[in-house]
């Protein structure tokens, strides 16, 4: 039960842990670490008893925690800063959320658009349409099976990986490599033209290159565990085109959609746009 230990009212750590919703051990937590401070008055059984302060200093120290403080910048804020000082340390906060927020609603626009994607790729396996591109920044790191052996890129892909899902793979293939069924094929990441400004893209970079939007031959490809990238895979493309008096007009490019694992195998799915042009009108 409650104690009166000198006049001031006491309670025991089960009874703070149920009024602040956390667990006793919690509340030990923040004693070992110096936040509060308990009264031991009953010494047979060792039973440890709060003041109402106490439990003031733990909802404060709760707050800052719930902006991202850590334990210690929550304990210096309640023990050594100035009205000043936590003022200023709660405007830089502040600016920390507000980036947070804008990169959490990117996520969520991103969540749509991976959805569509999904929806998309399951439509369009090894099928063919007609539809424009998405405009996209994009780079190389991979030739082949081979990682390209330079150090600003490898840096670029570091500083771009962190930035997914806004950031996806993407696949590249040649044109003369598509035309004569080649195994060569290429892979990079890609940044949507939609998102280039938020991160804060250079569009001149060494190795960045820019993809307009453009009237292609949409599809989807897998490749199985163990099957590279290859531009045999696009004889049904190649089909369709001849079928509706088309052809190739310039380089394939993708977005890697997804990585299927199963219990005996892995399925990696991509989208292609490859351009055309009319081989009567010779206009793509």
């Amino acid at each position: 039960d409650s104690a009166d230990c000198g006049g001031n009212m006491t309670y025991k750590i089960g009874e703070v842990a149920k009024l602040l919703g956390i667990s006793s051990e919690t509340v030990r937590y923040y004693e070992r670490e110096g936040v509060i401070q308990s009264q031991k008055i009953d010494q047979e059984s060792g039973y440890r008893y709060y003041e109402a302060l106490d439990i003031n200093a733990l909802m404060r120290v709760r707050m800052y925690r719930n902006y991202g403080f850590t334990l210690q910048e929550a304990k210096e804020m309640l023990n050594t800063c100035t009205l000043e000082e936590i003022a200023e340390r709660l405007a830089e906060k502040k600016t920390e959320l507000q980036a947070a927020v804008a990169w959490n609603e990117r996520l969520l626009a991103c969540a749509d658009r991976m959805i569509e994607i999904h929806r998309s790729a399951a439509e369009m396996l090894w099928k063919c349409r007609i539809e424009e591109s998405p405009a996209m920044f994009r780079f190389c790191y991979q030739i082949q099976d081979q990682l390209i052996d330079d150090p600003e890129i490898q840096k670029r892909v570091q500083a771009w990986t962190v930035k997914m899902p806004v950031v996806m793979p993407t696949p590249f293939f040649a044109k003369d490599d598509i035309l004569a069924g080649n195994k060569n094929f290429a892979l990079g990441l890609c940044v949507m033209a939609e998102d280039a400004d938020f991160l804060r893209i250079d569009p001149q970079a060494r190795g960045i290159e820019y993809v307009p939007s453009q009237l292609c031959v949409h599809t989807a490809i897998s490749a199985q565990a163990g099957e590279l990238l290859h531009c045999g895979l696009f004889q049904h493309v190649l089909h369709y085109m001849e079928a509706h008096q088309l052809e190739l007009a310039g380089d394939a490019i993708g977005r890697t959609v997804s990585t299927l694992h199963r219990s005996t195998t892995q399925e990696r799915i991509h989208q292609v746009w490859l351009p055309f042009k009319n081989k009567k009108t010779g206009f793509q």
